[in-house]
């Protein structure tokens, strides 16, 4: 006996839609109060001293901007997929420019590392910035591989 989910696909983007909106809101918010944020946990003789505030404020801001870039698109890409537009061009190059976001966050993360201690820290955001972009690329390969599939179903006749 099959199960009828009460939770479809509009539904679980309309709540996407209000997360990204949410992130998208706490990211602009940022924008005014990152040096301030970095002010407060800088504490001389550690590693998160002036100099790391000083030198982490560029990568920071860089890594903020393409992340709220990302999260612009992916509210365009979220109301197309809650009217049903999921296996089309827009979608696949929507998917695309999230990827190149995420590895530009992955560019800035590595000049990070490079000029400001403690790498640790850039290089692990980098990372996870990396994996997420690649794992776009992916998902856009698929939907671009079934948009394709479809395209030919819609012409058979």
């Amino acid at each position: 006996m099959p199960t009828h989910s009460p939770w479809d696909y509009r539904q679980s983007a309309t709540l996407s839609l209000v997360v990204t909106w949410i992130a998208l809101v706490m990211g602009v918010a940022c924008v005014p109060l990152l040096v301030p944020i970095l002010r407060l946990i800088e504490v001389p003789g550690t590693v998160f001293d002036h100099d790391f505030v000083t030198d982490a404020v560029g990568p920071l801001y860089a890594c903020l901007v393409f992340g709220l870039a990302a999260l612009v698109i992916l509210l365009r890409l979220l109301a197309d997929i809650r009217r049903g537009q999921v296996f089309v061009p827009a979608t696949v190059r929507r998917l695309r420019l999230i990827s190149y976001c995420g590895f530009a966050i992955m560019a800035a993360c590595a000049v990070g590392a490079v000029v400001a201690a403690p790498r640790p820290v850039f290089i692990f955001l980098g990372l996870v910035a990396g994996f997420l972009g690649l794992l776009m690329r992916v998902i856009k390969n698929v939907i671009d591989a079934a948009r394709s599939l479809k395209e030919d179903a819609d012409f058979t006749i």
